[in-house]
Order: structure tokens, then sequence, then C-alpha cells
């Protein structure tokens, strides 16, 4: 089989969910024997990466320049405005690409700019999350005004690609059945998983960790309630209690505030984000905005912490119809109450945590979720149109 990966931006360029997705997506298609060439947004000062099992990578620089006038293009034409931060020479990097037996599109969003130049094979488009549900989400709970104005007009657009992009595809995909429902009908549900490692340690500390890449709104948005709502009040019951904000691209706002928070500090990067999970007691996921699947749910309870998130966050994280164990708080004092329970009750985090990594290891492992997703892209690119 020849196929044809196409990527907002390529794995091993940075911390983001469509890159996961991305080597989901590789990793289902080496089980296959395929022959792949992966195209995808290379941001600035980012060589190619060496990804195994890939014939051929075909990087788009990623233009840092120039956005107020890719941005009116995206405008006039109807596209989402974010396919803006996305453009660059696709034409040359998909010209010569066929003939595939099978094409595979990540994110709706690409497909207005990049449906033309795509080879006539059997489509596969991954939507990963429904990025228009996200973008209605955010119109009425981002705290900032001009945010929820943009995410209002943009929801419009997303709708209009995703409607777009499953017109002809043999196959849509999406990361939860709560995403499947938003998107266009026939989309299925298949989770990015996650790699399961060797049984962590049992005993641990009382430390807190919340991860997730800060670039990402919704991740930052939580960063900012946990440290500036929840985590006072559970000092206040645990003063030994120590937290860890940790994932990519914090921004400067973010930084003095776990810098000027008593028991917490930011780390971002991480050098290795299953080590700080692995010794920590609890992870936080007070996320109520965003769709698509909580990879820092499942990371946490793969690691063997116990998990306390929002009731948002805990409905995405449920898999083949089983809900995650993990406990539920859908507001500042009493997500601050769970937190603090799980430190103080001798055993409670550990027997909690033990039930995550099981759930994880019968649920989501990676390799049995690859084998998932070759089993239909298998299916996609044989079916006869």
């Amino acid at each position: 089989m020849r196929a044809l990966l196409v990527v907002p931006r390529l794995p091993g360029t940075g911390y983001t969910g469509d890159r996961v997705r991305a080597e989901l997506h590789l990793e289902a298609l080496a089980t296959l024997g395929a022959r792949v060439t992966l195209v995808g947004g290379l941001p600035p000062g980012r060589g190619l990466p060496s990804l195994p099992g890939v014939a051929e990578v075909r990087g788009v620089p990623l233009r840092p320049w120039g956005l107020p006038g890719r941005l009116l293009r995206a405008a006039v034409r109807g596209w989402p405005l974010q396919a803006a931060l996305f453009d660059g020479s696709w034409d040359e990097a998909l010209a010569g690409t066929g003939p595939v037996d099978l094409v595979v599109l990540v994110l709706a969003r690409l497909h207005p700019r990049l449906a033309p130049l795509l080879p006539r094979a059997p489509l596969v488009v991954d939507y990963v999350d429904a990025l228009s549900e996200a973008a209605r989400q955010n119109a009425s709970r981002d705290p900032a005004l001009w945010r929820r104005l943009y995410w209002r007009a943009e929801a419009v657009r997303l709708s209009r690609a995703e409607a777009a992009a499953a017109r002809g595809a043999r196959l849509l995909l999406a990361t939860t059945p709560l995403d499947a429902a938003a998107l266009p009908s026939g989309t299925e549900a298949i989770a990015i998983g996650a790699h399961v490692g060797p049984p962590p340690p049992r005993e641990r500390g009382p430390l807190v960790v919340f991860s997730g890449r800060m670039g990402y709104r919704p991740n930052a948005v939580a960063a900012e309630l946990l440290l500036r709502e929840i985590w006072p009040a559970v000092r206040a019951r645990v003063p030994r209690a120590e937290l860890v904000v940790g994932g990519a691209d914090a921004p400067r706002a973010l930084r003095r505030l776990a810098g000027a928070t008593e028991g917490a500090r930011l780390v971002s990067p991480v050098p290795d984000m299953r080590a700080l999970l692995s010794s920590a007691k609890v992870a936080a996921v007070p996320v109520e905005m965003g769709t698509g699947t909580p990879n820092k749910v499942f990371e946490a309870l793969e690691a063997g912490c116990a998990v306390v998130a929002t009731p948002a966050a805990a409905e995405r994280a449920a898999l083949d119809g089983v809900a995650a164990p993990l406990r539920t708080a859908s507001d500042p004092a009493s997500f601050a109450r769970e937190v603090a329970a799980l430190l103080e009750e001798d055993g409670a985090a550990e027997a909690l945590g033990e039930k995550g990594r099981a759930f994880v290891v019968a649920h989501a492992d990676r390799r049995i979720v690859a084998l998932r997703l070759a089993r239909l892209l298998r299916t996609a690119a044989a079916e006869v149109a």
C-alpha cells in the first residue's frame, strides 16, 4: 500500500494534539506495511524530523510573516481563519505525491486549502476534535470578551469546513464519541491512546501536577484557575503539598503567576512528562473548555496518578462506554476539597491510581488502538468506489 499522510504540523516539531494524532496514524500505517509519504507544516527554526517507517518527509515551511494578509485571504474565501496559521508552499510539497492507494488528511481546517491539491485516491479525514463545537464552547466560556466574539464567528466557518471535508471521504474519524456526535454523520470515534510503560512507583509524596501544552488556551485558563482559586485552598488544608504546572509554551503571565504562588512552580517544557507524573500523587484537571481526547488524563492514569477532573473532562475520558476511574468536581471549592482529600486520606490516591492504570491498559493501550485504526484504514483503501 502507498499512503499519503497530510498533517498541519509534522510530528517531532512540537507538542500539540494533531502531532500526537499523526504519530498514531504512522503507527497504524506501519502495521499495514504501507509506504508512507508524510507532508506537513514545518514551524520556523525546525528541521525535518527523522521518523521511522516513513519513506519520504516533505516539510512545508510555515510563514511567520504576513499573517494579516493571510487572515484576509481566509476571510474572503470563507475558510476558517485558523487556516491562515498553516499557510505555506503546500502546492509544491504535494506535487508529484501520487499515485497513492490512500490519502489521510488530519484536521478539517486544512481541507479548503488542500482539497484541490490532493491526488485522486480514497480519502480519510481525521477531524481529531470537533473544532466547531470547541469554538461554540469557547464563544460562551472564554473569560475574554474579544475571544468570545472571535469564536462565535469562527464556529460558523469551522462547521462549514467540517461539512465540506466529509463530502467524498471514505472514512471520517474523531477522537471521542462526543466529538463524533458533533461532526458529520458517519464519523467514527477512535481514541489516541497512551503508551503503556513499566509499572510506576506506588509510594509518592504530596505532589500535585497539572500537565499540558500551556500555549493551548483551555489549558492556560485552567492553569490560572488552579493557581488563583484552587491551590491556595489545598495548601490551607495540606501545608506540605506542592504543585507543578508542567507543559510546553507557557506564556509569561502564567510563569509570573506560578512564581508568585506559594508551594507552586512551573516547568516549561517538561523534559520527561511520564517521570513527572509518576512522582505525583494527584493530577488536577480543572479544564472546562475544549474537545477531543484529554491526553493529559490518560497520561496521568497510565502513570498511576489519582485524577481529579471537571465533569466535562471526565466525560471525554470515557472509553468503550466505560467511565474512567477518577473523581470529579464542578467548582473551585469542591475541586480543592477533592484534591486535598486524596492527599490526606491514607491509601486513597494509591488505590485510585491503580484503578486508573488498569483502565488505560484495558481500554487505551496505544498498541491496541493503532491496530484498530489500521483495520479501518485498510478497509477504506480496499473499498470500491
